[in-house]
Formats: C-alpha cells, sequence, structure tokens
C-alpha cells in the first residue's frame, strides 16, 4: 500500500513540475518528424524514436526529478519516514515507466504503423524505463549539481547508446546483446519489425535479470550515498 501511494505521489510531482507537459511536447515533435519519412524507414524510425523516450530522455528526467527532491528536502524525509528504499526507488521506477508506456504508445498509434506488436512495445518501454531510471538514481546519489550530474552521465551515455548503432546497419556481434540498452533496442525493433519468439522470451527474461540486478545496485548505492552519506 505504501508503493502505491508513494507511485502516486511521483506522478502528481511529476504532472506538477512540469514533465508530462515536456512528454507531451516531445511526443508531437517526435510524430510531426515520423510523418515525414516513408514507409520504408519509418520501420526503423519509429522503433529508434520509441526507445529513445525511456532510455535518453528518461536518464535526463529523472536527474531532474531526484535534483529537484533534492533541493526540495524530500530526500531528507525520506531518512525518518516509514517508506523503505526499495519502495522509495520503485516508486520512481514505475511512475517513470508509466509515462514511458504512455508515450510509445501515443507516438505508434498516431503514426499508423502496421504490424505492430503492442505486447512487446509494453515490455520493451518497460524494461527499458527500468534500466535507465536506475542508472539515473545512481548517478544522481552521488551528485550536488544539475552540471555535475551531467557531467557524469556522458560516460553511461557512451556505454549503453554506442553499441546500440550495431543494430541498425554497423557491423554486428551477438556479443553486443550482452549489454542491456542493446537486447532492450533489440526486443524494440522486434515489437515493429517481427521476431522469433523463442527470441523475444529470452531478450525479455534477460532484461528482467538486468533490471533486479541494477535495483539491488542502485538500492545499495542510495543508501550508501543518501541514507547513510558514506
Amino acid at each position: 500500500m505504501r508503493l502505491l501511494h508513494a507511485v502516486w505521489a511521483d506522478i502528481r510531482f511529476q504532472f506538477k513540475q512540469g514533465f508530462y507537459l515536456v512528454y507531451v511536447l516531445i511526443t508531437v515533435m517526435y510524430l510531426i518528424i515520423l510523418s515525414f519519412l516513408p514507409e520504408n524507414v519509418l520501420s526503423v524510425g519509429l522503433p529508434l524514436v520509441v526507445f529513445s523516450d525511456p532510455s535518453v530522455l528518461g536518464l535526463f528526467f529523472i536527474g531532474g526529478i531526484i535534483m529537484l527532491e533534492k533541493m526540495q528536502g524530500i530526500l531528507s524525509v525520506l531518512v525518518v519516514s516509514p517508506l523503505r528504499t526499495v519502495e522509495y526507488i520503485l516508486s520512481k521506477v514505475i511512475s517513470l515507466a508509466f509515462v514511458s508506456v504512455l508515450a510509445a504508445f501515443a507516438i505508434t498509434g498516431f503514426s499508423h504503423y502496421n504490424n505492430v506488436n503492442w505486447l512487446l512495445v509494453f515490455l520493451s518501454a518497460v524494461l527499458t524505463s527500468g534500466i535507465f531510471t536506475l542508472c539515473g538514481i545512481m548517478i544522481t546519489a552521488g551528485c550536488n549539481t544539475v552540471n555535475q550530474y551531467m557531467i557524469k552521465t556522458v560516460p553511461y551515455m557512451l556505454l549503453f547508446v554506442l553499441p546500440c548503432f550495431s543494430l541498425i546497419g554497423f557491423p554486428y556481434s551477438d556479443l553486443f546483446t550482452i549489454i542491456p540498452s542493446v537486447a532492450a533496442l533489440r526486443l524494440m525493433l522486434g515489437a515493429y519489425m517481427g521476431i522469433p519468439l523463442y527470441e523475444a522470451v529470452g531478450l525479455t527474461i534477460y532484461l528482467v535479470g538486468m533490471n533486479y540486478l541494477f535495483l539491488r545496485w542502485t538500492i545499495r548505492v542510495f543508501e550508501n550515498k543518501i541514507i547513510y552519506q558514506d
């Protein structure tokens, strides 16, 4: 019950701070760009755009949210509140996954693209959002300013984003799939371009496992940097 209240509080906080308005504006911008793409380019462009929402945008949004909560003293209250660390972190993951799924469905629906596997769109958006949100929380836990967060985000972006180019025309090796972002994009592409069932199931199980490992790691980092302030 505490988790549900925390998720609802996070959604209201994000709405009041204008994050939902930003998502709407970005979604409209994406739709305008996609409307000019020919069908053969749209089959690749659409999943890339949908993937960028919970990944690149999600990483920056969670940084802004945590920094706002730091400045407003919310994290200080967390130390003495009954809300556990895992509940606080899961609340952030679920609330951002929720808006990521809404954006993914809106972009896909208004693009009028045929043969979409909506279940895979949902799974890939949720699992991608989870990984990048957890990364963002880990980074932000050790930052005191927005500029510091932006600088620390760069190596993570290079590590997670650059290998994804192996899926869209660059020399590809299955070894890259061990990187969670590559596995997530591979699943996202499969939602629009087709993917064997065994591969979809394997990628989903792998990403669920990576989300769990990232969650445990994030809890440890967050408690050390914020709760106990080591």
